[in-house]
């Protein structure tokens, strides 16, 4: 639903146009879908004043109370609509306060962020504009909103890995998640639910893996802790610490982590630490691992995990991809009858951004036809 929204004495009058979204227009503009969707409307204010409707023309109008002091209007208020929500650019801007003090309930806060990120990925929003709202998260206290936005940020990272204002974006990555892991702690509370877990595990693993050099060092030393009593980090945090350990380790840590993968007989703790192994920044280091998934050190049901892993690393990435195809006659011959672990290895090529990987990409599999992974 695109929104307009014009300011008439102590009152909004609201526009509404609805079109069908999708993630990938046709540049040529292809067809126009005509198709009116029957759609169930809500509207509410800073005022604290709603408006519901069902809207079933390709355009609405409503009229909103709303409080000069707090001019933000809300569409789709609890998200409980199946639809995404664009609005312009000042009103954009006037949703920004509302989020940064949580004036907004949990909700609705990742519904705007969410909404802001999908539109910027299907070419309907600038993602300058999702970007000047993910700076007004920095007071979040839900789990859920957090996971959310770390996602799209992830995303976002992996888009602008090698261009010159990569280490800016990353920068302002380490200003939102930085306060919020140091207010969030290493030290487990006495009253803390899954969620506040959650919390603490997404805002120090994101700060650390942003290079925020506070976190890092604290990983690092409860990393050190860990190597004489495994007790000394709660399960909860065990991966943030290995993976951190992991991203700023050398040699010594990465023959260290292998050792306490063979000493461990918990699947559950194995998976941490072949995932840490991915975490390196060393080339040599994360070859190393790659050849490692195909022996006896490594589960073929957790092949896949490992190979993944690296290629999610911006420093693994071209190395798992190189892997996957010098090795694709073994990886065919494990996991090309079944389709699940082959889509998950296929994924790796998702890392990429440039079109020279997508011509390398569409050529092998033109030479190495993968029918159960065609989707993926």
């Amino acid at each position: 639903l695109n929104v307009t929204a014009t300011l008439s004495g102590d009152h909004l009058d609201l526009v509404l146009d609805q079109e069908r979204f999708v993630y990938d227009k046709p540049e040529d503009g292809g067809e126009t879908d005509t198709q009116v969707w029957r759609v169930p409307v809500g509207v509410t204010s800073g005022a604290g004043k709603s408006q519901t409707m069902v809207m079933d023309s390709g355009r609405a109008q409503i009229q909103l109370p709303v409080s000069p002091p707090k001019p933000w209007f809300k569409v789709n208020p609890d998200q409980t609509g199946f639809f995404r929500v664009n609005y312009s650019t000042e009103d954009w801007q006037r949703l920004i306060p509302a989020v940064h003090s949580l004036e907004l309930p949990a909700t609705d806060r990742l519904g705007i962020q969410n909404d802001a990120y999908a539109l910027s990925r299907a070419g309907l929003l600038g993602v300058t504009q999702f970007l000047s709202l993910a700076q007004a998260y920095e007071n979040e206290d839900d789990a859920s909103v957090w996971g959310d936005l770390a996602s799209n940020l992830r995303d976002i990272d992996l888009l602008l890995a090698g261009e010159p204002f990569h280490r800016a974006f990353r920068s302002s990555c380490r200003e939102l998640f930085g306060p919020a892991a140091r207010k969030a702690g290493w030290e487990i509370r006495v009253n803390d639910g899954h969620l506040d877990a959650l919390l603490r595990s997404t805002v120090l693993s994101q700060a650390g893996s942003y290079g925020d050099q506070g976190v890092i060092g604290q990983a690092v030393g409860k990393f050190h802790g860990y190597l004489e009593d495994h007790g000394t980090v709660h399960p909860d945090l065990r991966g943030v610490v290995l993976s951190l350990a992991a991203q700023a380790g050398d040699r010594p840590t990465y023959d260290r982590l292998w050792e306490l993968e063979k000493e461990t007989s918990l699947q559950e703790e194995k998976i941490r630490l072949l995932v840490s192994l991915a975490r390196f920044t060393q080339p040599e280091l994360l070859q190393e691992t790659l050849d490692r998934s195909l022996t006896d050190d490594v589960r073929s049901q957790d092949t896949i995990t490992v190979v993944t892993a690296v290629a999610a690393n911006l420093n693994g990435r071209q190395l798992a991809w190189d892997f996957v195809k010098d090795q694709w006659e073994e990886f065919d011959r494990r996991y090309g009858g079944g389709g699940f672990g082959l889509m998950r290895l296929v994924s790796v090529c998702g890392n990429f951004t440039d079109t020279e990987h997508l011509d390398d990409v569409e050529s092998f599999f033109k030479d190495h036809p993968t029918p159960a992974a065609e989707r993926t």
